[in-house]
């Protein structure tokens, strides 16, 4: 699929941001714990500092979600103050999670929540930079990979991924589903409101996508991923 225009993109971009798109996400990592494991030594004080910088931030995190859900229910001016309010969260949440990377640049989960936070707040290059350090953390950290795909969807870079779908089909189904819910939300989507996506490319993706969802179904008797993940539609 060819990339798009700068315009187009910028009227993709318009449209994630009004809400027009709405993929799935899955849940990402809670608060990292206080407790020290009997007869360990303490934690150095940069990692202490980015532990409670991390859960600080995933506290507004939180908040920006639950107001979010309540959201979907509103409509007219009410509709946009709680938009203004769960970016505003996403915003200060993002912060935290950048002191924390600040304070031990070894924390995979706050590079990962400054992708997922940049990435709903429409800032996509700083969102992949973020997953790519999170993964250079961790290469088989699935929920980074499963959140970078969606900054690919966002960014109609679909070969992308493709690849990152045939990565967690392999190492998490559970992961693979939720990117699977989300690329066929991406097609349902592109063909109401293609947004410079010529027809033809929608139609080869979705073609990949049912291909791929018949042959999850058709192996997952033989699924040994039993981890549960919720999604945020």
């Amino acid at each position: 699929m060819k990339r798009l225009s700068p315009a187009a993109l910028a009227s993709a971009v318009t449209l994630v941001l009004a809400g027009a798109l709405t993929p799935a996400f899955a849940v990402p990592d809670g608060p990292i714990a206080e407790a020290t494991p009997a007869g360990a030594a303490p934690a150095p004080e940069g990692a202490m500092a980015a532990r409670l910088a991390y859960n600080l931030g995933y506290e507004e995190f939180e908040k920006a979600q639950a107001e979010e859900i309540l959201g979907q229910k509103l409509t007219g001016p009410k509709a946009k103050a709680s938009a203004d309010k769960v970016r505003a969260g996403f915003t200060a949440a993002r912060a935290k999670f950048e002191d924390a990377a600040k304070a031990d640049p070894t924390t995979k989960e706050a590079w990962n929540l400054i992708g997922y936070t940049s990435r709903r707040l429409g800032e996509y290059e700083k969102s992949l930079a973020a997953y790519e350090k999170a993964l250079a953390l961790n290469p088989a950290y699935t929920e980074a990979i499963e959140y970078r795909a969606e900054a690919y969807l966002a960014l109609y870079r679909v070969d992308d991924a493709k690849t990152a779908y045939m990565t967690l089909f392999a190492s998490s189904r559970s992961h693979a589903a939720v990117l699977m819910e989300s690329m066929q939300k991406w097609v349902a989507e592109r063909r109401r409101q293609p947004a410079g996506v010529a027809a033809a490319d929608v139609d080869a993706f979705a073609k990949w996508v049912e291909e791929r969802a018949t042959v999850a179904q058709q192996t997952a008797s033989l699924d040994l991923d039993r981890t549960v993940v919720r999604s945020w539609n």
